[in-house]
This record gives structure tokens, C-alpha cells and sequence, in this order.
């Protein structure tokens, strides 16, 4: 079905970056909103699809891009505490209260943006059991949580913050790699 999809119809909008002013921030748990561009790569029922993930989390909800190795919209992906639509680069509509469960259903693959949003951040989502591994700079190697393993391969700064750039997640039914090239926070 994804590469289906990858050839459809016009690419989908692009994610629009946040236009707020960066506050001085303490630390990654300190950011409300960020915008984050990069590489993904999945692997799941001896199938794969790699693209490029274009992500705004905010206050108000997120709104994710997942784009073909060539460019073309494979799925627009917009939450908020109503639930989730997604829409596919032919224009077919779907709607779910839950991440996982719409991206499952439609793409063959779960896409965890509700622990996601914190993941990528090197943080373990609030109220929810984790367990944590440390590597000797202090950063975040590995975290558990939610049946998801995370393990972060890599940190740079962006705007002061020492932020994941290369991740990898697996829930036993797929694995999800993710290089983040770009980062900005609101």
C-alpha cells in the first residue's frame, strides 16, 4: 500500500515550522512546542519504507508529514485531543482517536506520536512506568517504556539543548529509525 501511495496524486502540504520566539529553555522538558525534520526509516512484517518525517508538536495538538524518498506526501497526520485524521496523498480521509491504532490501519505500521513527543526528546512520557539507561556523558542511551524499547544513538545541540539526532524504537512488531537533521523550538 505505501508504495502505492508513494507515486499518488500531489505531495501533501508541508508542516509549517513554529514562528513563536525561543524562550530560554532549561532543558528538553522545558520545550512546549518543537518542529523537527529528518530521515525514517521503518521495518515491519518483512516489508520497509523509508522516507522523510516533517513534525510540528504543540499546545494545541501535532501535525506530522511522512514523504516518499522522492518527496511526494505519503500521509498527513493531525491530532489534537479530539483524535486523529489522516490523510492520505490521494486525498482518502482517516479518522481514529488513537496514533497508533490510524497509522496500524493505514499504513501497516504504528507510529507512536503520543510517546513519541516526549521519545524524542530523551524523555519518558509523565505517568507512565520507564526504565532508564544512562550512558557516561549523563545522556539517555536506552529508555523502556509502553512496550516500545527506545535507544538513542546520538545527541547535538540545537538552540542550547543537547537533543537526540539518530534514534531507533522497536515494539517487537516493527522497528522505527529515525535521524533528525533538524530541530527548532518554540
Amino acid at each position: 500500500m505505501l508504495a502505492a501511495l508513494g507515486g499518488c496524486a500531489a505531495p501533501l502540504p508541508k508542516v509549517s515550522e513554529p514562528s513563536a520566539p525561543v524562550q530560554q529553555l532549561a532543558g528538553p522538558e522545558a520545550v512546549k512546542g518543537f518542529y523537527l525534520s529528518g530521515r525514517i526509516g521503518v521495518h515491519y512484517d518483512d516489508q520497509g519504507f523509508s522516507g522523510t518525517l516533517q513534525w510540528h508538536h504543540g499546545p494545541q495538538g501535532d501535525e506530522a508529514l511522512i514523504l516518499s524518498p522522492l518527496g511526494q506526501g505519503v500521509a498527513r497526520i493531525v491530532g489534537n485531543g479530539d483524535g486523529v485524521t489522516l490523510t492520505t496523498a490521494d486525498q482518502k480521509v482517516f479518522q481514529a482517536r488513537d496514533e497508533e491504532e490510524l497509522t496500524q490501519q493505514v499504513l501497516g505500521w504504528a507510529l507512536p506520536l503520543r510517546g513519541l513527543r516526549y521519545w524524542v526528546r530523551g524523555l519518558a512520557v509523565p505517568g507512565s512506568e520507564a526504565e532508564r539507561v544512562f550512558g557516561p556523558d549523563h545522556h539517555l542511551t536506552q529508555l523502556r517504556q509502553d512496550g516500545w524499547r527506545i535507544d538513542y544513538l546520538d545527541y547535538s545541540e540545537a538552540q542550547g539543548l543537547q537533543l537526540p539526532t539518530r534514534i531507533t524504537m522497536a515494539n517487537g512488531q516493527v522497528e522505527v529509525k529515525l535521524v533528525i537533521d533538524r530541530w527548532s523550538m518554540e
